[in-house]
């Protein structure tokens, strides 16, 4: 047996208290800080145009630059076409004729 004297119930319950509030002071140390992070991370309403406005000015240059897409995706098949020892596809095919609006 050991001869270390085991604390009252009263002498317990002031050590769990202490440990309590030194969990309580712990976890708002970490609540100020979570707060400040927020804080600093969290844009300001006028910092700029949002997520969906810029997405919005991608699709429409985009779309802008589609008639410029087109001839650098045939260009590069024409391209590959020779490279690979095929006959280069011609210009347009019968369903793109007149797609582009010229």
């Amino acid at each position: 047996m050991s001869n270390t004297p085991q604390p009252t119930e009263a002498e317990w319950r002031v050590h769990v208290d202490e440990q309590f509030d030194a969990v309580k002071e712990a976890l708002r140390a970490i609540a100020t800080r979570q707060d400040l992070i927020l804080e600093l991370l969290t844009p300001e309403k006028s910092d700029g145009p949002t997520l969906d406005e810029l997405l919005a000015r991608v699709v429409t240059l985009i779309a802008d630059q589609r008639p410029i897409l087109r001839r650098i995706d045939h260009t590069t098949g024409v391209s590959l076409d020779i490279l690979e020892g095929r006959e280069p596809r011609s210009r347009e095919t019968p369903d793109e004729a007149g797609a582009d609006g010229a």
